[in-house]
């Protein structure tokens, strides 16, 4: 009976030892990329768990247990009954004995198979120089001798190295290097896999966000499949002896079906130093995990070992302890399993449920659970479960959270990038950005995913079903919808906003019909080697005979300017850019600001008619210009009550529209309103009157994601102090360079500018982005105002700012508008009359100078307008017979004068070399011009006459207006279209009415 019965615990311990795993050695994570594992001696850093004919799955592990027991039950039954037919007595006590737990037939299957799954492997075996374990290549002998190769290898290389260090030519550098290349291709050529993982890890130091995410997958599947390629080596000392016995399929078939789709990827942090640390951290933890692994295998021989001399209770006693230690052992092994990337994650219970089903034999109920995971910085998952209790259904869905991961792109790391809606089943979201400091605004449910995700400003609404699961999966079907401005670059092959010049790649650019993708690249390609990106500029039309819009927005393109700011909201103008791919800054003029801080639904009315409306139609309004440097001096303090709230009324209308992430609302100032105690651009700081209203402005604008935005006019400065050195003006340097600590200013606009940012800094705002909303030179009206100093100056901006250095307080990109495009012969003359020649354009569309604005497509000079047509050759001029002493001459002068442009008459100025008759025939000839060349505007009490003849000079242009089809046709057909309106409309009806 004990032989028996040791016979049988034998075999239980032969069951044991098929169902147990092999020793799994440790797992060594692959280092921060330094010298490869192949150039360190035989030691592989990867080590590649063998298949086994059973899972370490406990669950799937019984299941073929069971399963081969219910065929042996079977098999016994059968054989019961044919002995019972045949009339051979059953003896069940001896029966019992002799195999009292049925593990005798499944042991001889079991070995069965394993004989079977031996035989398979030799079709994949590979051939060695020795068909036993004592091979040659891995004797001690030939290990040395490797190694001294190896070792004499690593000291030439230093050698050559050394060599390379201390050459003292180029000749002699560029020879080392040729040879330590040679050296490095014959004898450490790196495998491509290593390349490959070194590529990605140099790739993932300089990347965020969704490419690092990507990147962490690509990174870790090239370490698996390495670490699958190197257990599979039969070079490999480690798996010498070890493929033959274990391997059941070839390491392509294991390659192709591991499963990789189904990993995610390694979230370690922000930085390659975290991820260093989760490598250390992991290689301890799988230390002791092996420790206990082995304390349990030991403690597992020493039960077997006992079992073979123990029968009877204690037998089956030492046999449940036995399972237990199988089972603890198998968790373990499981657990050591799981790739590290749950570090850094937060996860939350959504929901648990408790639906029951109702049975013949009773109700059975179950749990599901619902939870959410992520990491605060873009990455989140979600997954259900079910399970018989709530601890498992948890526990389940916890398991399933990562393998269910999304990354969502944080628009200014802080709130989505557009608004979005979507839909699952009955259940509608909707989702908001908001500005910053706004807050959540959302449900429990999309609140708790939001914050899992590191959205702080977001507004949710739910409309239909409120259940768990289908708000979740809405709610991911609207993250996983948001296009960010990449996304929609890659999907139409365009940018769509440009933020900063080459900068966090977001550019502008527009091109014709029919121009080919090549163009794109050619124009992206100018931008990288020099090109202004998105520069803009000023569009006014306070002009007697403005130019078409269209003709306008043709010259706008033709020269390459992708922004341009207005100073109002006209609708032709504002229809003529839709559809053009122009950023728009439209303004708002000064007179309106009272009544928009007065009333905030004014303020929405006007967002409503001159923003929402024309963003409809395609027009790409990115600001709105709260007022034209309303804090000027001159004004007296008329606007300082108004601006702010007109401000604040202006974008809590654009969040009404749900425009605010799109327009940024922001105030033009001028350079007036900061200044420096000490003359230098480090204690700037704003004006004292006006110091805290600026701050409660700047904070509103840094708070809304907005720019501050300044008028920079070196010409000011020089108009307004004889004594300004004028070389300071310009950009080829000043002999007499402003000093600032160890910075030289050699222009007054770097000057200008950083005295700016010492202001924001000082008062904690450093970080504020700034637009120069207006920069230029005028070309007449002053001594200092030619086409000379405006071309030096304009054209020594654009080379300024082209190279993206910025200014010294400043670096990077300027985003800048020039002031102004077109000539305005409207505009007042009360700041000088200079103010009306500020354009690179005169008011025909013609360009002043030669100007390369170093764009694509004006890379050499201006484009001017195109198709025009002018009024006939003829000029109003004083009579030759005319007396200067006439009385009437004077009056005449001042009548003409002071209704059309006379500020080209002056000291200095283009026409300043004119003669008593020439100032007298100018004056009558811009006003002739500027009512259309009719008679009547020509006769100035007889003294004047219309001539064929060109009075103009070398110096001095007497103009000819723009005919009226193409010039001021636009006007005129407005007020004949009004007439045509009141007449149909009103008149006519009225008229029937009383027929």
């Amino acid at each position: 009976m004990a032989a028996i019965t040791t016979k049988l615990k034998t075999s239980w311990s032969r069951l044991l030892s098929f169902c147990q795993p092999p020793r799994i050695p440790p797992i060594h994570l692959l280092p921060p990329f330094s010298i490869p594992p192949p150039f360190r001696g035989h030691t592989t850093p990867f080590v590649f768990r063998s298949v086994r004919p059973f899972s370490t799955n406990p669950v799937m592990g019984d299941r073929v247990v069971q399963e081969l027991l219910a065929e042996v039950e079977r098999e016994k039954q059968m054989a019961r009954e044919e002995r019972r037919k045949a009339g051979v007595a059953l003896d069940g006590e001896d029966e019992d004995e002799a195999d009292y737990m049925g593990v005798t037939p499944l042991i001889e299957k079991l070995e069965k198979k394993k004989v079977k799954d031996l035989d398979s492997v030799d079709r994949f075996w590979v051939p060695t120089d020795s068909e036993s374990d004592d091979d040659e290549r891995f004797s001690p002998d030939e290990v040395k001798k490797r190694l001294d190769e190896f070792e004499k290898k690593c000291k030439r290389h230093a050698e050559l190295l050394k060599n390379f260090a201390e050459s003292e030519t180029l000749d002699d550098a560029h020879k080392w290097m040729t040879k330590i290349d040679k050296f490095e291709q014959r004898h450490l050529k790196l495998p491509l896999e290593y390349r490959v993982i070194g590529d990605l890890m140099n790739r993932l130091k300089e990347s965020t966000g969704k490419e690092r995410f990507i990147l962490l997958q690509k990174l870790n599947r090239a370490v698996r499949l390495m670490e699958c390629k190197e257990a599979y080596d039969p070079n490999n000392p480690a798996n010498f002896g070890v493929i033959q016995h274990r391997q059941i399929a070839s390491p392509e078939d294991i390659v192709d079906s591991a499963g990789f789709d189904k990993e995610k990827s390694m979230i370690h942090g922000a930085s390659l130093d975290e991820d260093d640390e989760d490598f250390s951290e992991r290689k301890e933890q799988d230390d002791v995990l092996i420790e206990k692994l082995n304390a349990i295998e030991k403690i597992l021989e020493e039960k077997l070992a006992e079992l073979d001399h123990t029968f009877g209770k204690k037998s089956r006693v030492l046999e449940e302890e036995i399972k237990d230690l199988v089972e603890e052992r198998n968790s373990l092994t499981e657990k050591k399993r799981r790739p590290l990337y749950r570090k850094g994650f937060d996860v939350k219970v959504i929901d648990v449920n408790r639906p029951c089903k109702v049975t013949k034999g009773g109700r059975i109920a179950k749990y599901t659970a619902l939870l959410a995971t992520g990491n605060y910085h873009g990455v989140v998952g979600f997954a259900r479960a079910r399970g018989p209790t709530a601890n498992i259904a948890i526990q389940r869905a916890y398991e399933k959270c990562f393998q269910n991961l999304h990354y969502v792109e944080r628009h200014e790391e802080h709130t989505i990038a557009h608004a979005i809606q979507a839909k699952f089943e009955k259940s509608k979201i909707y989702l908001w950005p908001g500005p910053m400091r706004s807050g959540m605004s959302a449900g429990r449910t999309v609140e708790t995913v939001l914050n899992l995700a590191g959205f702080r400003n977001v507004k949710s609404k739910i409309i239909g079903s409120r259940n768990p699961l289908n708000v979740m999966k809405a709610l991911f079907k609207a993250l996983n919808a948001i296009e960010t401005p990449k996304d929609v670059q890659e999907k139409f092959g365009r940018t769509v906003r440009r933020v900063g010049c080459n900068r966090r790649g977001m550019m502008h650019w527009q091109f014709e019909m029919g121009r080919s993708s090549e163009l794109l690249k050619v124009v992206s390609w100018l931008c990288l080697v020099g090109g202004v990106c998105g520069i803009g500029a000023n569009w006014g039309t306070q002009a007697s005979h403005p130019l078409p819009p269209r003709t306008v927005v043709q010259m706008l393109k033709d020269n390459g300017i992708q922004k341009v700011k207005l100073f109002d909201a006209e609708d032709r103008t504002l229809s003529a850019l839709a559809k053009t791919g122009i950023q728009v800054m439209v303004g708002i003029p000064n007179d309106m600001l009272a009544g928009l801080a007065a009333n905030e639904k004014a303020a929405g009315r006007w967002v409503s008619k001159n923003v929402s409306k024309y963003i409809n139609n395609g027009v790409d309004i990115r600001y709105v210009a709260v007022g034209n440097e309303p804090f000027l001096e001159t004004y007296n303090g008329t606007f300082l009550r108004s601006t702010y709230p007109a401000l604040q009324n202006i974008q809590a209308a654009l969040i009404a529209a749900g425009l605010s992430n799109q327009v940024k609302a922001t105030v033009p100032l001028n350079a007036d309103v900061y200044g420096s105690s000490s003359d230098k651009p480090s204690g700037g700081d704003f004006r004292t009157d006006i110091h805290d209203l600026m701050l409660s402005i700047v904070k509103f604008l840094n708070d809304n994601g907005a720019p501050f935005t300044v008028n920079i006019y070196p010409f000011i400065s020089l108009y307004n102090d004889p004594n300004f050195p004028v070389d300071y003006a310009f950009f080829e340097g000043s002999p007499t360079p402003l000093v600032d600590g160890t910075i030289m200013y050699s222009n007054v606009f770097d000057a200008n500018h950083d005295t700016l940012i010492a202001a924001l800094q000082k008062n904690g705002f450093g970080n504020v982005s700034i637009i120069v909303g207006e920069i230029g030179w005028p070309t007449d009206g002053d001594i200092n105002a030619n086409p000379q100093f405006a071309q030096r100056f304009t054209q020594g901006f654009m080379n300024h700012i082209s190279n993206s250095n910025g200014t010294p307080l400043r670096p990077g990109p300027i985003d800048a508008y020039l002031f102004s495009l077109i000539d305005e012969d409207e505009k007042s003359v009360q700041p000088g009359n200079f103010e009306r020649h500020w354009g690179i354009f005169a008011y025909d569309g013609s360009p002043k100078y030669q100007l390369n604005l170093r764009t694509a497509s004006n890379s050499s000079t201006l484009i001017g307008a195109r198709d025009l047509k002018y009024l006939d050759r003829k000029w109003c001029v004083l009579k030759p017979s005319a007396n200067l002493d006439d009385s009437e001459i004077a009056p005449s002068v001042s009548y003409a004068c002071g209704r059309a442009d006379c500020t080209s008459l002056g000291y200095k100025t283009s026409c300043g070399d004119l003669d008593v008759r020439g100032n007298i025939s100018y004056a009558f000839n811009s006003y002739y011009q500027k009512n259309d060349q009719d008679d009547r505007a020509c006769g100035f009490s007889g003294l004047a006459t219309i001539t064929e003849k060109d009075p103009s000079t070398t110096t001095c242009k007497f103009n000819i207006m723009i005919d009226v089809g193409s010039g001021t046709s636009w006007k005129t057909r407005t007020l004949m279209e009004l007439s045509l309106y009141l007449f149909w409309y009103m008149v006519l009806p009225f008229t029937l009415a009383f027929a």
